[in-house]
Order: structure tokens, then sequence, then C-alpha cells
């Protein structure tokens, strides 16, 4: 990233410290209540909000949410902080608070709908008994970080006009930061690539996006910028609304792991 603006004071990023702040709560609440700091069961990760098809899909929209703000672990909690703070610090430079803030939460939702639609066959074919690939329970932010990874591939490829040179970072940097993150996807167990995907993929038109109506005037810029965002709101609803009609047969599979969830805690 650009040494200037990792090294700018607390004020320029409050809002990235903010949403690593929220982070970092939720899993001390977590630590509080006796979730393992470490390796947390999956029964907590469910009654925590973590993503997974049989509650998202069948009435728990909220889990699209409350996700990107749950961690596996200590060690998933440092390096997703760690990436937020290198990538969100100089996004909400270069996007502005207001921009930036909303790419960050679609960027996450939309991670959290590619990882449900990856994951609905799995959770389908255990309704007649094929458990080869089970779906995934999954969390974090990295979803949304990628989002603004993605975001800034763009920043860096197309920097703003008005942007002072010695704030401008390097594409080639940025590509091989988000390259170690895919090739770390593949390698590592467990490891949703699908939310990656789907924020990366958000990031990267949100930023297209934003710099295309730089040449437009200043109000029509923020009107643009607006209806883009809108617009992918509304992507993010019509996919949820899709996936609902699509999951209909698991809410027998919802009752009872409802049950099941209920008898563990």
């Amino acid at each position: 990233m650009n040494e200037n603006t990792i090294k700018q004071p607390l004020s320029r990023w409050w809002l990235t410290a903010l949403l690593i702040g929220i982070n970092v709560a939720v899993f001390a609440i977590q630590l509080i209540s006796g979730v393992n700091p470490i390796a947390p069961s999956i029964p907590d990760m469910l009654h925590w909000g973590a993503n997974f098809v049989p509650l998202t899909l069948t009435g728990d929209d909220w889990r699209l949410v409350s996700s990107m703000f749950l961690h596996v672990g200590a060690v998933h909690l440092a390096v997703n902080m760690w990436a937020l703070f290198l990538f969100g610090s100089y996004a909400e430079l270069y996007f502005r608070r207001p921009f930036y803030l909303c790419m960050y939460v679609l960027a996450g939702i939309m991670g959290s709908l590619a990882a449900c639609w990856y994951n609905l066959p799995f959770a389908q074919a255990l309704l007649v008994g094929d458990q080869s690939q089970l779906p995934m329970v999954s969390a974090g932010a990295s979803g949304a970080i990628m989002g603004i990874g993605g975001a800034l591939i763009v920043a860096a490829w197309r920097p703003r006009a008005d942007l002072p040179a010695h704030l401008r970072i390097n594409p080639k940097a940025m590509l091989i930061l988000m390259g170690i993150n895919v090739v770390l996807g593949v390698l590592v167990p467990n490891i949703d690539n699908a939310a990656h995907l789907g924020g990366a993929v958000t990031g990267i038109l949100l930023a297209w996006m934003f710099n295309f109506t730089q040449i437009a005037p200043a109000p029509l810029r923020g009107l643009l910028r607006v209806s883009c965002l809108i617009l992918m709101a509304a992507a993010a609803a019509y996919g949820l609304a899709h996936l609902h009609e699509q999951a209909k047969d698991l809410d027998l599979m919802r009752e009872a792991l409802l049950q099941e969830m209920q008898q563990i805690r």
C-alpha cells in the first residue's frame, strides 16, 4: 500500500478504525460468553450469526450482515483486521467515507449471497442423503475486505485526476496482494472463496462506476453515484429473492437444525 496513507493520523481513517473496533468488540463479547478463542464450535458460530444456507435462506436474512462481523478464532480476526487497516485506510481517503462505507457493506452482502448461491446445491443434496460435500458455515469480513481490495485495483489502475502523485498506489502491488489472497483461498482449507469472489467483483464494479462519474459536474456526479449504489442494492435484493425461491425445500432442515442447536446449548 501507499506509505503516506498508512502513516496518516487517525482522524483521516476513523471510519476504518470504527469498523475494526466493531469486529473486535463482537469477538470480545463472544469470548466473554464462553466461545473458544482459537477454534469456536459450529453451534457457537451459528448461534452468533454465521452464514449457513439452511438457516440464512429459510428466514435468517440477517445472517448476510451478521456474518460480516463474526470471525472463526483470533487468528482469523487478526489477519482480516490487518487487511482492513491496509485497504480501508486508503479506500476511505480515495472514495471518501459515504461511498466507501456503502461499498464495504454491499461487497460484504454480495459476498454472503455468492456463498449462499455456491453452497445451496450442497444443502439440497443433503435432503436426499448425499453428504459428499457439505455446505459451508462461513463468517468473516473478508468478503467486504476483498471488495475494497478489488476497488483499489481500479483506483490504482485509473487513479483520480485530482489525486496527488504521492498518494497514488502501485497497481502491480495491489494485484500481488489480491493474488496472494486468491492463492491462500485455494490452498488453505475451509476458506469461503465464493464470498471472496462475490465481494471482489462488487468492489470492482462500484469503483469503476465511481471513477467513470468523475467527469460529471459535481451535483450530477453525486446523483450518479447514489444511483449506482441503489442499483447494486437492488441487485442484492433480487438475488436474495431468487435464492429464497430456490431454497424452499430446506424448511424442514431448518427446523431440525434449530432443535439440535437448542439441545446443544
